[in-house]
């Protein structure tokens, strides 16, 4: 099981010198996916990572309402999602989230991983960078009722990360690492975010899960292998000695919209799953 993030374009893992309080970088991400219910995106965006507050706006393209942004105050434990043309704002208790994820019954076996440096150093944003590729492959068990299902996932994660503004990926992710409280998806979950150090200016994501056979005695369907992509680049880079406080406050004449009325704003998620087909 993989979470892309539980944001499409969930914050960069980076650092930042003693010197600099805060980043602000402009992004572009793309998504695909095998499954039908999950269309291709494309946007275009900036982020502010501070301390452990952070703000994602997102500026053009597919996959999100634009405008639209995201905030945190408190790392990734809770993060809101803001419309400002609709002046509403919706609250997601991430960390409640990942519990219910890790209250289910789901083990990982047979976990292979891997970490290589390659030799492109190419300047991406300005800052020069170091080529990292992380493969991870593991099987991946969840029970549906007394039915155990197996899948196997491969992925394959390259990084190019700066060492140029020093540690703020770290920083960030200590004050507000997400864990579902299982020992296995906490186990990749911190693989996949600390394995590669430093800032990352472009990663690439691909996950495949496969299924060796159909489950017995039910009529859920499966597809033999899901592939997912992800491509995250960013454009600029600029640390900040001070970011304006407001950033990551919703104004005060926003509401929380009427879910009876309004279910128009929806926080936008993507969480790779053995999730079963429609086909």
């Amino acid at each position: 099981m993989k979470w892309v993030g539980l944001v499409m374009v969930l914050l960069v893992a980076g650092t930042v010198q003693s010197v600099s309080a805060a980043v602000q970088y402009e992004f572009r991400q793309t998504t695909h996916s095998d499954l039908e219910s999950m269309p291709p995106t494309d946007v275009t965006g900036r982020g502010v990572i501070d301390g452990d507050r952070s703000r994602v706006e997102f500026l053009s393209g597919t996959g999100f309402e634009i405008p639209s942004y995201i905030i945190s105050t408190n790392g990734l434990h809770t993060m809101t999602f803001v419309n400002p043309t609709r002046k509403t704002y919706v609250d997601i208790n991430a960390a409640s989230v990942a519990t219910t994820i890790g209250s289910a019954h789901i083990s990982v076996t047979n976990k292979k991983i891997n970490l290589t440096q390659l030799d492109d150093h190419p300047v991406i944003a300005g800052l020069p960078s170091d080529h990292y590729r992380l493969t991870l492959a593991y099987d991946i068990t969840l029970a549906f009722g007394t039915i155990p299902l197996v899948q196997h996932v491969n992925e394959v994660i390259d990084k190019w990360v700066t060492q140029a503004l020093g540690d703020i990926a770290e920083t960030f992710l200590a004050s507000g690492g997400i864990h579902t409280g299982n020992p296995d998806l906490d186990d990749l979950i911190s693989v996949e975010n600390t394995k590669i150090k430093g800032f990352a200016l472009k990663q690439t994501m691909s996950v495949t899960t496969s299924n060796d056979q159909q489950p017995q005695q039910t009529e859920l369907k499966l597809r033999r292998s899901i592939t997912q992509t992800r491509e995250l680049t960013l454009t600029s880079v600029e640390p900040k000695a001070k970011v304006p406080s407001d950033l990551f406050v919703v104004p005060a004449s926003f509401h929380k919209p009427d879910p009876l009325r309004d279910d128009t704003q929806k926080a936008p998620m993507q969480i790779l799953t053995l999730q079963p087909s429609g086909k």
